[in-house]
């Protein structure tokens, strides 16, 4: 919650504070006069009482003080005295009343009869032209919730006052609590091309914004010369919060294994290729090739996966059987399997981390004045790396056979071929990495251009927080390696030779199941975008600042955004001035 300044004591808080010896503690000598009576509600120039917020709505009607004329002329002044007896601190006919209550536009703008909105009188202004004579804007306490105004035309806006109520011209000035508080929005107010316009006792706020990114900003003063905030408070929002990235999407699978080919009589299974990938790190995730079946003897061994140093092992070939005659009756011959391939290995590191954001204080365009990060998209946090990717599986071993080998003569039928290995599975792809955040927007309480700006009267500019930094989101999970092929089967078969016993019966082994590929590594985590900037008051080419009991501060430079398992943004910059040249008051 903003800390309210009241302007209703803001003489009483100046005369506080020279007396203390300097101006950098308003709050304290603020609350220090109230203590003593001597500002505020307690306490005003003509005598006269604070009839609190209900007086504001006009619950309260205040008698027009006694008045004793002592000039023709009357400025509005710290002291709201009325000197010309015209019933208002101020020329009541060289100015325009608004009450942001009971006001009307349709109105014509005089004690009796004051406008709504600060918008319709300055439009009154613009429209009468050079030869305009009421150029003062006497603004009643109360909530000016009115779109960006915008001063092209000599004029002085003063704050403070209270109107009586309908058929009343009397109006207070300073003996409300409530200031005259005009928010409009993430660009609250501009004064441009124009020479001498005053604002005073106001405060004049800009609203946080909700772009991704963007900025607040209190006043802009383009191409003028002689604007003047006296006893007024500019406050600014916080800086929009940065996007945060997107997660990385998962790896590609890898393609699996080819099924063995089964065995036959007097035939054997071929090997098999591999499953097949390529991955946009790391390249080829090959399953090694099965192993061949045989009709007779040992099976072949699987091949390695690829790469080879990352691939699983091929398993070894069957092995052939021996004939067995126990009785003479009967032959027969049992060989083996063929082993499986090893499973590819898993890449179990991630991808390269994303750098996070770097903290900056970004761009102020030299004629507009509008705040943005500028094209140079590496000042935000970076999208991290593709993970790793997984080796191929070992492809299985064939099976084993065996052959009648008890007579010279074998006949055609006798070979039981083996099956051959089923081929490896290929390694999954890494993960895709996540993006990584964008850098937090800016805060700005005044931003001045080519002109001349004098702070008086205990003016106070605040900047807000600068904006949190986006996330930088997580890499996706690798992919999952591919399955090998499962081994072909093999076969047996029944004979005799010249139809003579014994009776032969021979096996063929089935070949080995592919190994699986190996998983992917996650992909790179992005860099949390930086906070952004919060400025008090920033100038561009010819600007300078005239500084006298008043103060300028800088806000936080906004939260670094986060990032999960990568690197969280840096907060952001914070300065009270940037690029600004001091004027002395009696510098032209």
């Amino acid at each position: 919650m903003r800390n309210l300044w009241k302007v209703g004591a803001l003489s009483a808080v100046f005369g506080a504070v020279l007396g203390m010896g300097g101006c950098s503690d308003f709050q304290a000598a603020y609350e220090g006069c109230q203590d003593a009576g001597r500002c505020g509600p307690q306490a005003n120039e003509d005598g006269g009482s604070d009839a609190g917020d209900a007086g504001d709505g006009g619950e309260v009607v205040e008698p027009e003080p006694t008045c004793t004329p002592v000039s023709d002329t009357d400025e509005p002044d710290p002291k709201a005295q009325d000197l010309n007896c015209d019933g208002v601190d101020g020329m009541a006919d060289a100015g325009y009343f608004v009450d942001p209550i009971r006001g009307k536009d349709t109105d014509d703008g005089t004690q009796k009869a004051p406008l709504l909105t600060l918008h319709r009188a300055l439009e009154l202004i613009q429209a009468a032209g050079p030869t305009a004579t009421r150029t003062h804007v006497y603004l009643g306490v109360g909530t000016y919730n009115e779109p960006e105004t915008v001063v092209t035309t000599p004029v002085s806006l003063h704050g403070g006052y209270r109107w009586n109520g309908p058929g009343d011209r009397y109006w207070s000035r300073f003996k409300s609590t409530t200031p005259t508080l005009v928010n409009g929005g993430t660009l609250a107010f501009t004064v441009r091309g124009v020479t001498g316009v005053l604002l005073d006792s106001l405060y004049i706020v800009s609203s946080s914004t909700s772009t991704d990114g963007g900025a607040s900003v209190v006043l802009k003063v383009l191409n003028s010369a002689d604007t003047t905030l006296r006893g007024t408070r500019l406050e600014s929002g916080s800086g929009g919060t940065g996007a945060s990235g997107s997660a990385g999407g998962v790896g590609a699978t890898g393609g699996v294994g080819v099924m063995g080919q089964d065995g036959g009589v007097d035939q054997a299974g071929s090997s098999r290729g591999g499953g097949a990938t390529t991955c946009a790190v790391g390249g080829a995730r090959t399953g090694g090739s099965s192993g061949a079946g045989v009709t007779i003897g040992d099976g072949q061994a699987g091949f390695k996966g690829f790469p080879l140093d990352r691939g699983g092992v091929g398993g070894q070939g069957g092995d052939a059987g021996v004939f067995e005659c126990p009785n003479g009756a009967f032959c027969y011959c049992f060989v083996s399997n063929g082993a499986a391939g090893d499973n590819g290995l898993d890449a179990n590191d991630a991808g390269v981390s994303g750098r996070a954001g770097i903290a900056a204080l970004g761009q102020l365009d030299a004629l507009t004045g509008s705040w943005a990060w500028g094209p140079d998209a590496l000042i935000h946090g970076q999208g991290g790396g593709i993970g790793p990717a997984g080796g191929g599986g070992g492809g299985g071993g064939g099976g084993g056979a065996c052959a009648a080998t008890a007579s010279p003569t074998v006949p055609n039928g006798s070979a039981a071929g083996s099956g051959s290995g089923g081929s490896g599975g290929a390694g999954g792809c890494g993960g895709l990495p996540g993006s990584g955040g964008l850098n937090g927007g800016a805060s700005i309480a005044l931003v001045v251009i080519n002109s001349r700006v004098t702070l008086t009267g205990m003016s106070q500019v605040q900047a807000g927080p600068g904006g949190t930094g986006g996330d930088g989101k997580e890499g996706g999970l690798g992919g999952e390696g591919g399955d090998g092929g499962v081994g072909g089967t093999g076969v047996s078969t029944t004979f005799k030779v010249d139809n003579k016993d014994p009776l032969y019966t021979v096996y063929s082994g089935t070949g080995g199941v592919g190994g699986k590929g190996g998983q992917g590594g996650r992909g790179g985590a992005g860099g949390g975008g930086a906070g952004g900037p919060s400025v008090g008051v920033w100038c561009k080419g010819d600007a300078g600042i005239t500084l006298i009991d008043s103060q300028v501060m800088k806000g936080a430079g906004g939260q670094g955004g986060a990032s999960n398992g990568g690197n969280n943004g840096p907060p952001g910059l914070a300065q009270d001035f940037v690029d600004c040249t001091f004027v002395d008051a009696g510098t032209p």
